[in-house]
């Protein structure tokens, strides 16, 4: 028989609710030495839970693998419904550009419904649920002359009414915040992806990416002389004060 998988929440103590960034911390604390069989579980766990369209699937269906017609369909819906990527202008100075930098971004993107909290059906979705699995709507393949379509639609059982607040897409307007660093030696005009950080997708689906078009200002030619001058303005008035103090 084989061993129980350990739960990769659990594996590298963090909460369902971890962001990437306490998911690579936790993984710094907890990698051991070695390539054992607890390194590569713990690899695996990072590599799963840091990816959001794997992450979602494996909140949905654990570790139940691609033979499962659940999973593949979870698969195609996460995909189908994938969330669109976000585009922000990022304006740095040259010398903060030079040596790198950790700056707050706001920017608009759409975020989970916080009424459905994503499924875009009102009511409570029942867990154990014989028709959809516990995820409040339910799938199934259409073929139409030489194409197949998943139709996705409110479990008749558990799934209730479409959520008037996001009109079934299960997503809202919002207001989002997202600490970036930005690398040592940024150049103008370089696009900044970060991975699952743009509008999250419709109905559970896959969210998409952040990117950061980034313009690098030069600094102004004269602005060494400019201190120059300004140093030197401040000597001679101090020069002067003493020399009145002095000879008075």
């Amino acid at each position: 028989m084989a061993a129980e998988k350990v739960d990769y929440y659990e594996l590298l103590c963090i909460s369902r609710e971890a962001d990437r960034e306490a998911i690579r911390d936790a993984f710094r604390a907890a990698t051991p030495d070695g390539d054992g069989a607890e390194a590569r579980e713990l690899a695996e766990a990072y590599s799963v839970l840091t990816r959001p369209a794997s992450r979602l699937l494996y909140d949905r269906y654990g570790f139940r693998g691609r033979g499962n017609t659940g999973f593949d369909e979870a698969l195609w819906d996460a995909l189908e419904h994938a969330g669109e990527a976000v585009e922000v202008p990022v304006t740095l100075r040259e010398r903060d550009a030079l040596r790198g930098l950790s700056r707050l971004v706001k920017y608009e993107a759409a975020q989970t419904c916080h009424v459905c909290e994503g499924r875009g059906t009102s009511g409570a979705v029942d867990p154990v649920c014989p028709s959809c699995g516990g995820t409040g709507r339910r799938s199934h393949v259409s073929d139409e002359d030489y194409a197949r379509f998943l139709l996705v639609e409110a479990c008749p059982i558990c799934g209730g009414e479409v959520c008037s607040a996001c009109e079934g897409t299960g997503r809202e307007a919002g207001q989002r915040s997202l600490r970036v660093r930005f690398p040592a030696g940024i150049e103008n005009g370089t696009l900044l992806r970060v991975e699952g950080e743009g509008d999250v997708g419709e109905r559970g689906g896959a969210p998409g990416d952040l990117l950061l078009d980034v313009t690098v200002i030069p600094e102004a030619q004269d602005s060494r002389l400019v201190r120059y001058a300004a140093l030197a303005l401040c000597l001679a008035a101090i020069a002067l004060l003493v020399a009145y103090v002095l000879f008075q």
